[in-house]
């Protein structure tokens, strides 16, 4: 019988065969499943304990579970689900390409999501309303940083299933300041512009320009400066009612055409705050660095990942484990965030 480290391991070996170059996808598509695939092993590690999280959450067997893969980008999640014997794989993503991606990726592993949908969690809502399913639980691997409303996004989840299991991970970590200086550094050149692409303040001040051709310029660059974090919807609204949208972050911005943030960095209690009114908790967790490189980087990731390993992925009890817990925190490179209503 093939044990998950047996499967993990044959993915792994399939993946570091495949060529995403040589797949019919978009440059991006093609950029984004290569940074996948150059690190299989690390990726699938990642995908096995928030699997396993799940198992664990929600004490049935995969067989059980019907999980939704929510905008991975890649499938691959999804693929190893299923490779797993989870009951049913339902893959949600907002892009097109991203659909495409899973397609052929599938094709070429021979796994594949049982569903896949095109859209949001609105979209997920009303497909399982309309289906009559109950997804026991939700994954989303690097997305949870980039959702525009996570009130509206949470109170779509809430609304398929008040006792569903989900796990995020983020690389918008609050509490590593190395990471967060380097995640300033893309915010600041997504919100001021870069390597030729017009940056989302010069995007905002255009667009009230078209609204108000008559604005003077510094009130063009005080509604530029403070609608940011609003997509273009929203800045209409913003402007007409003369209420400045006041971000406590100096660094948060979203893309104002598709409300996509640049790697929100949030607190952990403005999760819960959100959280609280759906009935849902939230643990937090450090995640592990790629400790399958070669070379310094691979000692360097063994060290840091004997302080995570320390920690664990249980909520400590005694005050010397919490101060291990938050030390681990500290240097982890990725965060994983764990919901669950009160009944768990």
């Amino acid at each position: 019988m093939n044990t998950p480290n047996d499967v993990q391991r044959r993915l792994a070996s399939e993946l570091d065969q495949l060529s995403p170059g040589s797949l019919p996808l978009s440059p991006y598509s093609i950029v984004a499943l290569r940074r996948v695939t150059d690190a299989a092993a690390y990726y699938l590690d990642i995908y096995r304990l928030a699997l396993e999280k799940v198992l664990e959450i929600t004490g049935c067997s995969p067989q059980e579970i019907t999980v939704v893969d929510y905008g991975g980008g890649h499938g691959l999640l999804s693929v190893f689900a299923k490779r797993l014997g989870f009951f049913k794989v339902i893959y949600v993503d907002n892009n097109a390409d991203a659909l495409q991606t899973v397609q052929l990726l599938s094709q070429r592993l021979g796994d594949a999501p049982d569903v896949m949908l095109q859209g949001d969690a609105e979209t997920l809502r009303d497909w399982c309303q309309q289906h009559d399913v109950k997804p026991q639980a939700l994954m989303a691997m690097d997305v949870i940083e980039h959702v525009y409303v996570l009130d509206e996004f949470f109170a779509s989840l809430h609304a398929i299933s008040p006792r569903m299991a989900m796990v995020f991970t983020t690389a918008s970590t609050p509490f590593n300041n190395r990471v967060i200086r380097r995640l300033h550094g893309a915010m600041m050149a997504d919100e001021l512009g870069h390597d030729g692409k017009k940056g989302f303040r010069q995007m905002r001040r255009e667009y009230i320009q078209q609204l108000y051709p008559d604005m003077p310029h510094k009130q063009l660059d005080y509604w530029a400066e403070n609608t940011r974090g609003l997509t273009y919807k929203d800045i209409q609204r913003a402007v007409e009612a003369q209420s400045p949208n006041l971000l406590r972050d100096a660094y948060n911005t979203c893309d104002p055409e598709t409300g996509s943030w640049t790697e929100r960095i949030l607190p952990i209690d403005d999760y819960r705050q959100i959280l609280a009114p759906y009935g849902f908790d939230l643990q937090v967790f450090p995640g592990r660095y790629n400790d399958h490189r070669r070379g310094p980087k691979e000692w360097v990731s063994r060290c840091y990942n004997r302080i995570i390993d320390a920690a664990g992925m249980n909520q400590p009890a005694k005050r010397r484990e919490r101060r291990r817990f938050r030390k681990a925190l500290r240097v982890a490179p990725f965060l994983y965030l764990i919901v669950t209503g009160h009944e768990y």
